[in-house]
């Protein structure tokens, strides 16, 4: 019997795979504005379950403005918009007269969501904006397919026979025995990418992909972690059956795909 997080994946790859590939790039753009707006609500909802009086709808505006914004101006005014949302939001925060006590660690918690996400899911974006034409979509098909090829080899042999907890006080079934599937999958996935579709992508660069994405793909899966057995709940919410919530869907995701980003704007394939 298929599993429901087997018959979501089902479901949803090919209409990821879709707005990556076949669908114009503002498409692409549109999913991973929403994910991140849906996983910044997750993630401050985790907040409130901490009674922090965060502020969810004003941080929602600031991530859904800040996003379009970085991918439309570039990287190069990306320290602007960054500087719009941290300076912006603990005004908003003092003008809607909300409560004094408390205010630094609510006004850190809104900030911290909205960068959070402004990086994350910005790096998303511009991992198709900076490159042009169909390197762009090389590039953003290469870092989903290597990470999610990671994920699952991590979860299926630490499922299978991991023994050996890899943060027991954090993520409790992570198993050391599932990094080194997740770490094995992950150069597979490189390596496939590289052979089947994505020529321009040195060996060099893509053993560097294959190092970062077996790293810190697991670490954004482990950082979401912490933020849930703060909260105290399994996932993030229940919106994805099988899966979770969208926070949990774009942790390693999303936490890689800056020093990805980096990676390949400073060694190439050149945009």
């Amino acid at each position: 019997m298929i599993r429901a997080r087997e018959a979501t994946a089902f479901a949803l790859l090919p209409v990821v795979l879709a707005g990556i590939v076949w669908l114009p790039g503002w498409v692409y753009l549109t999913i991973i504005w929403v994910f991140s707006l849906m996983a910044t609500w997750e993630l401050l909802t985790l907040d409130r379950k901490l009674g922090q009086p965060v502020l969810v709808v004003p941080s929602l505006f600031a991530v859904a403005a800040a996003l379009p914004a970085l991918w439309i101006l570039g990287r190069a005014h990306a320290g602007a918009v960054l500087a719009a949302v941290v300076l912006l939001l603990p005004v908003v925060y003092l003008f809607t007269r909300r409560p004094i006590e408390g205010a630094s660690s609510a006004i850190a918690g809104s900030v911290f969501g909205a960068v959070y996400f402004v990086v994350a899911g910005g790096a998303m974006g511009l991992l198709r904006t900076e490159f042009s034409g169909p390197l762009g979509v090389k590039v953003v098909l290469t870092h989903c397919i290597t990470v999610w090829a990671g994920d699952s080899g991590a979860f299926y042999l630490g499922s299978m026979i991991g023994r050996h907890r890899l943060a027991p006080r954090v993520s409790p079934k992570k198993s050391w025995e599932g990094v080194v599937g997740g770490t094995l999958m992950t150069f597979f996935g490189v390596w496939l990418c590289k052979t089947v579709f994505f020529d321009e992508l040195g060996w060099p660069q893509a053993l560097a992909i294959g190092a970062i994405l077996s790293f810190l793909a697991p670490i954004g899966d482990l950082v979401e972690s912490l933020f849930k057995r703060d909260a105290g709940v399994k996932d993030s919410s229940d919106l994805i059956p099988g899966h979770g919530g969208f926070l949990d869907r774009t942790d390693s995701l999303f936490y890689a795909a800056p020093f990805v980003l980096a990676l390949l704007l400073a060694f190439g394939p050149r945009p």
